[in-house]
């Protein structure tokens, strides 16, 4: 099942293209579906082994950096040579700025990775977004947008203690639930991104008149969009088996390969539609990274542990 997993997002980015003005008329359920994403990764996960990856702090604080500041500053050079639009730049900044992807624990999974790491990343970057963002926004992009991040800030309060609670309680007490979920999860997130997917994208379409925007820019933007998500991966896949156990690198090179994409998209589309364009084909992206993980996995793995950082 998860091999399919890009499939259904190409079937919701063509029919946002297709359907623009009934993706945006659907727009204030795009939290819903957020909600429910997290949902499904907080049922899937053993909670057991939650506070034991709390004791390997370097291996959380060292997926932040690289999360935050260190690719997302690589992807900013490159973005620099090949993006002259202030907007179209803002909206790729702020794009490799956001979280980890909800669905990163999933393939995380996949890859013989840590689920309950992922997880714990997931959590902490949403939760520390909206202080972060706007200091390396403004740090990055000298960005004047007038976004304020205090509604960001509640959204993912809301997004991370709620779906937090209500998973927890249903892995503690509903175990039959919580089989249902888990044994079903890539159909779940599948059908649940999906759906978000195509309200981001058609809202973004049925924004902006595309017919204005210059080719080699949108070539440029759906390159870096690229390189956001498989960039990343390839340069993780090399470098971080050095310097951590094989199944943190595993859980890092999936987990930091995925950016949660629909906040910029989300937010931009109400303050800067232009902008909002790149993380928008950031969704195209993803489509494609969704399915080479799964299918590509046994190159991805990582087996044997190269190095290591001691803690």
């Amino acid at each position: 099942m998860i091999k399919l997993f890009g499939l259904p997002v190409f079937i919701a980015i063509f029919a946002g293209i297709s359907f623009p003005y009934f993706a945006l008329s659907l727009m204030p359920f795009g939290v819903v579906f957020l909600f429910m994403l997290m949902l499904w990764s907080g049922i899937s996960i053993d909670w057991r082994r939650i506070s034991s990856v709390m004791k390997r702090p370097l291996d959380i604080t060292l997926g932040l950096f690289f999360l935050f500041f260190f690719f997302p500053l690589l992807q900013l050079l490159l973005a620099k040579i090949l993006i002259t639009d202030k907007q179209l730049l803002l909206g790729l900044i702020f794009s490799s700025l956001t979280p980890a992807a909800i669905v990163a624990p999933l393939f995380s999974n996949t890859v013989d990775g840590d689920e309950e790491l992922s997880f714990i990343l997931l959590l902490l970057s949403m939760t520390l977004s909206p202080l972060i963002i706007p200091l390396l926004l403004k740090f990055f992009a000298q960005s004047i947008l007038p976004i304020d991040f205090f509604p960001l800030f509640k959204i993912m309060l809301l997004l991370v203690t709620l779906p937090l609670i209500i998973s927890y309680l249903v892995a503690r007490f509903m175990p039959g639930i919580k089989l249902l979920i888990s044994s079903n999860l890539a159909l779940l997130n599948m059908l649940t991104l999906s759906a978000l997917i195509f309200i981001l994208f058609g809202t973004a379409v049925g924004r902006l008149n595309l017919h204005y925007e210059q080719p080699t820019e949108i070539f440029y933007l759906l390159l870096l969009a690229f390189v956001q998500d498989f960039g990343v991966l390839f340069l993780a896949r090399l470098l971080l088996p050095w310097f951590f156990t094989a199944s943190t690198a595993n859980t890092l090179i999936v987990t930091l390969s995925m950016k949660n994409v629909a906040i910029a998209a989300g937010i931009l589309l109400f303050y800067d539609p232009k902008a909002s364009l790149a993380p928008a084909l950031g969704f195209v992206a993803h489509a494609f990274l969704f399915s080479f993980i799964p299918i590509f996995k046994k190159w991805l793995i990582v087996k044997e542990k190269v190095g290591s950082i001691q803690q």
